[in-house]
């Protein structure tokens, strides 16, 4: 992790391996001043009154904000580094000690106004269970939130490589379909039946359509704001499915089977659009994010 020096600013370097909850320190390079980091949990951020935050998932500085806004994560945990050293965790906990009333001889006889006061003193120890339940609360408000992201981040991944499965095996099976036509029409004159896709062919299809099936089986637990999409995914999958069994059937003239093909062309672009509209933000950001990679994708992109 590259950040500057808290004392002169100069860029320095830290080990991932060496980031932990312990204290460390290195010494500045230019300045030749010691320095100290060390990992803490996300939780304690409102505590910190001093030091450079970074995030522990992808090194960026982080601001005031709930999420990272270099690699996008939510309430990651941090690499705080500053010039002094940290304070121990017993010395944080000194000035706060907290002891029962004893009772003495001294105050055994005591007043009307010391008795009077005593239930106040009595009711302020409720303040306490009651902080800790509202800490309980905003840790686990905090934690579903992150978990939900995480989850929704994964599905959208898994959501794009199966919508690059079933791109991919529809230009393929269409592929073989033009060759096909093709061939077909020049063995008309001939009297030529239908031409045939190899052996070779067919088993390249077969794989190629069960992997799509299981990219599609990741998707069977659909966060909600990710079920229209998915609906229509399933939509395009099943046009996909079409082509596939037009693939390895017998047709009886190149007339109908040229009309089959135009019409499942025609379905799969509808599709397509319906799919690109039922997007929701994540899921279109994922998308667009993904077609350097999966540049078959990039029709949906455009437009």
């Amino acid at each position: 992790m590259k950040c500057p020096c808290p004392k002169c600013d100069a860029t320095i370097e830290i080990s991932e391996q060496k980031i932990s909850a312990n204290a460390n320190s290195q010494n500045c390079p230019d300045c030749k001043d010691k320095y100290w980091f060390r990992q803490e949990k996300f939780m304690l951020r409102g505590y910190r009154k001093q030091g450079r935050l970074y995030c522990c998932d992808c090194g960026g500085e982080l601001g005031s904000d709930l999420l990272c806004l270099s690699c996008g994560s939510l309430c990651p945990d941090y690499c705080v580094v500053q010039s002094p050293r940290f304070v121990s965790h017993k010395q944080q906990k000194a000035g706060y000690r907290f002891s029962l009333p004893q009772r003495s001889k001294s105050t055994a006889k005591a007043t009307p106004t010391a008795k009077a006061a005593q239930p106040q003193t009595s009711k302020s120890w409720l303040v306490y269970p009651v902080l800790a339940v509202l800490a309980l609360v905003l840790v686990g408000g905090l934690s579903k939130v992150y978990l939900d992201h995480k989850a929704h981040q994964e599905y959208a991944k898994n959501f794009i490589v199966a919508l690059y499965g079933v791109k991919s095996g529809t230009d393929l099976n269409l592929g073989l379909i033009d060759n096909i036509s093709s061939t077909w029409q020049q063995n008309l004159g001939a009297g030529g039946i239908a031409p045939r896709p190899s052996q070779k062919d067919l088993d390249k299809l077969t794989v190629v359509k069960k992997r799509i099936s299981q990219a599609m089986e990741t998707l069977n637990e659909s966060p909600e704001k990710f079920v229209e999409a998915r609906t229509q995914l399933i939509r395009l999958h099943g046009v996909y499915e079409q082509i596939y069994a037009l693939n390895i059937s017998n047709p009886d003239s190149l007339d109908e089977y040229t009309v089959s093909v135009d019409k499942l062309k025609a379905s799969f672009s509808k599709a397509a659009d319906e799919l690109k509209g039922a997007m929701p933000e994540e899921l279109s950001n994922e998308l667009k994010a993904s077609v350097a990679k999966y540049t078959n994708l990039s029709f949906l992109v455009k437009g």
